[in-house]
């Protein structure tokens, strides 16, 4: 079973910028600490040779958080999956009207939590809409959610359309459990069934042919 990041993923791609950051100002300094600005003697060569470190450590950090979400597994974490889905509000980016997932009970709802500066939420873009443009005669209904700002999803929407109910949580709300695993990995999905019962969960971007094995079982 795959693990959570144990922080946000923003925060570890910001920790990876600010090592890759010092380690290039590191490389820039160390010829200076000869007078003749050039890599000579202990103290420049120590530096070089740190500063290479520091770079390799952050672009080894970003690239780990990044894979880490690139593999995601269907996880029953306990107390999750077989239960009703708590309810969730928020506001649909294109009209700014309120929604809540009780509103699309009877449908299966594949519940995606993303952000636009989330690269592997990115990547998952085509599949979501491949996915709800080939099920959503079946009673599919994809659901993708982000905490960011209206303005700056509609803002991404205007280039890159989604094909799935797109809604935003304003300012003032907070993730509610079991949703806020999503500040531990995004993207986040959720199968709920017609009935409402959450039947699966996983963090991190999927494809089209692992939509449909954690759905279609719940479509009959």
């Amino acid at each position: 079973m795959q693990e959570s990041l144990p922080i946000s993923p923003s925060l570890l791609y910001t920790l990876a910028g600010v090592l890759t950051v010092g380690g290039l100002f590191l490389l820039w300094l160390a010829p200076r600490l000869s007078p003749d600005r050039r890599l000579k003697g202990a103290a420049a060569w120590s530096g070089a040779l740190f500063g290479v470190v520091i770079v390799l450590s952050g672009l080894a950090l970003g690239l780990l958080a990044y894979l880490r979400q690139q593999q995601p597994e269907i996880v029953r974490p306990p107390g999750v999956v077989g239960r009703p889905a708590p309810e969730l509000t928020f506001r649909l980016v294109e009209t700014d009207e309120p929604r809540a997932l009780s509103d699309y009970r009877g449908q299966v709802i594949l519940l995606n939590l993303w952000a636009t500066w989330c690269p592997p939420c990115l990547a998952e873009i085509p599949e979501l809409n491949r996915f709800q443009q080939a099920y959503r005669d079946r009673g599919v209904v994809v659901i993708m959610i982000s905490d960011e700002p209206r303005q700056t999803v509609l803002e991404f929407m205007q280039k890159r359309p989604l094909e799935a109910v797109s809604g935003y949580l304003p300012e003032d709300v907070r993730w509610p459990w079991p949703y806020n695993r999503v500040e531990q990995a995004r993207p986040t999905t959720f199968v709920i069934d017609r009935d409402g019962i959450i039947r699966e969960t996983w963090p991190g971007a999927a494809d089209f042919s692992q939509f449909e094995a954690a759905v279609l079982p719940y479509l009959e």
